[in-house]
């Protein structure tokens, strides 16, 4: 994945802290791949996000929002979430 076609053309500087070990990795990689850490950095964060807000979105616990109080909710699903959670009921 390459960062560079998506990203804005302004970007905003962060600066974090790495261990040695994750230093020497990143360094290790940036010059297998013929790019900047920077971007080693971008493309990590970027697969992360994605990979986060997939199980998000996926999170089963994310269907019972609402689900009580609701006039078109079920009356027991304080008692049955799981029924309407993993059963799809």
């Amino acid at each position: 994945m390459n960062c560079r076609k998506k990203q804005p053309l302004r970007m905003i500087r962060k600066q974090t802290y790495l261990f040695p070990e994750q230093e020497k990795k990143l360094k290790e990689l940036a010059k297998l791949k013929k790019v900047t850490e920077a971007e080693i950095i971008r493309e990590a964060l970027e697969h992360f996000l994605k990979e986060e807000e997939k199980g998000l979105i996926e999170n089963p616990l994310f269907k019972i929002i609402g689900i009580s109080g609701s006039a078109a909710g079920p009356e027991d699903g304080s008692v049955h979430h799981d029924k309407y959670l993993y059963d799809g009921s």
